[in-house]
């Protein structure tokens, strides 16, 4: 019998998602059982889909040393960023094409050349081998949502295999598991920045000041008037709206073999405890996108990457990450030449960017 509660206080969260008597191996345990679908579908073998510590542990060193090229402070961050602004211009539309199709098109084109082949020239092109780069983000997308997908993980890997070559330590190590999750929700978070922005016009001078200066600074900080926002403020407020996991699940409370046999889960509501600022009180208009509300002192809620152990190990680069391919493509779509499209129909959609077009018009 699967006993299930749910935490939406700040303490309720904090608990869940770092129970204090709850070890390694039965968090890792409950994380893989949730993710079984990841091996069985897609192949992947990382900490994701594996219950193994050493496993764990070799892959947070593995996203570390990826993602310490590519700081904000280093000549690899400095290459990433040409790196998106070709990805930008390779993919943009000769006609028309779908919003999400494109961000998901750059985002992976940004992360594969720019991230995981930090040698190559930063202009270099995926070329299309058994599948194009639509097609392979296309079937991820397919697993993320429905949890299956009609294209083959043989054709993944043997695609991904000769796309990220960088493996020459451990050849044998899956480039699947490079990819899954970790740009399954970077361009997830990228999309919902350049809504938000599209939307709100407040937010749209500090991502492109972002675009043509980026650096920690800038990303911190508000070249507007007292209170304005910067670009880590908007996309924290991103974060806060649309939390790439809205749920998320633990063995809680018990001593790790009991946990294992009686499946005792809690699941932090990321979603619903983002409406609360770090002191517990409910934030003024939490459902509204309010960027400016970041500079106050007490700052909101921030689950979004998680916490403790299990926490992700790129929370402290995917903001301003994010923030550079957004502002790239913002700065492509300029609304002379290529222009975006609200989706016809009203109704709420499940995400923000769902029904959002780009077409050249001239």
């Amino acid at each position: 019998m699967i006993r299930a509660g749910r935490g939406k206080t700040i303490e309720a969260v904090r608990e869940v998602l770092d129970p204090p008597d709850v070890d390694m191996r039965a968090l890792l345990h409950m994380r893989a059982r949730a993710n079984r679908g990841l091996d069985q579908v897609l192949g992947i073998t990382s900490t994701f889909a594996s219950e193994d510590e050493r496993t764990h542990e070799e892959d947070i060193r593995r996203v570390e040393r990826l993602l310490s090229v590519v700081n904000l402070e280093t000549t690899g961050w400095r290459r990433l960023v040409k790196v998106a602004e070709r990805g930008v211009f390779h993919f943009l539309p000769t006609s028309s094409c779908e919003f999400a199709t494109f961000i998901r098109c750059v985002t992976f084109h940004t992360w594969v050349v720019g991230v995981l082949n930090p040698d190559d020239p930063q202009n270099r092109e995926l070329q299309h081998l058994d599948l194009t780069v639509e097609q392979i983000t296309n079937a991820i997308f397919e697993f993320s949502e429905h949890g299956q997908t009609n294209v083959s993980p043989t054709q993944i890997h043997d695609v991904l295999g000769q796309w990220v070559t960088s493996r020459e330590d451990d050849p044998d190590y899956r480039a699947i598991n490079l990819v899954f999750p970790l740009y399954d929700k970077l361009w997830r978070l990228v999309a919902a920045t350049v809504i938000c922005a599209q939307c709100y016009p407040v937010s749209r001078n500090p991502l492109l000041d972002f675009c043509e200066n980026p650096t920690r600074r800038q990303f911190t900080i508000s070249m507007g008037g007292l209170g304005d926002p910067s670009a880590a403020d908007v996309v924290n407020e991103v974060l806060r709206l649309y939390p790439p996991i809205e749920q998320i699940s633990r063995p809680y409370g018990l001593p790790r073999w009991q946990a294992m046999l009686k499946c005792h889960v809690q699941t932090a509501d990321i979603k619903a405890v983002q409406e609360y600022d770090e002191g517990g009180s409910r934030l003024p208009e939490p459902r509204e996108f309010m960027p400016e509300r970041w500079q106050n002192e007490i700052k909101p809620a921030m689950f979004a990457f998680g916490e403790g152990k299990l926490r992700c190990p790129a929370h402290g680069w995917v903001p301003a990450a994010a923030a550079l391919i957004a502002a790239k493509v913002m700065d492509g779509i300029d609304g002379v030449r290529l222009r975006m499209e609200r989706p016809s129909g009203g109704g709420d959609t499940r995400y923000n960017w769902e029904g959002w077009t780009v077409r050249r018009v001239r």
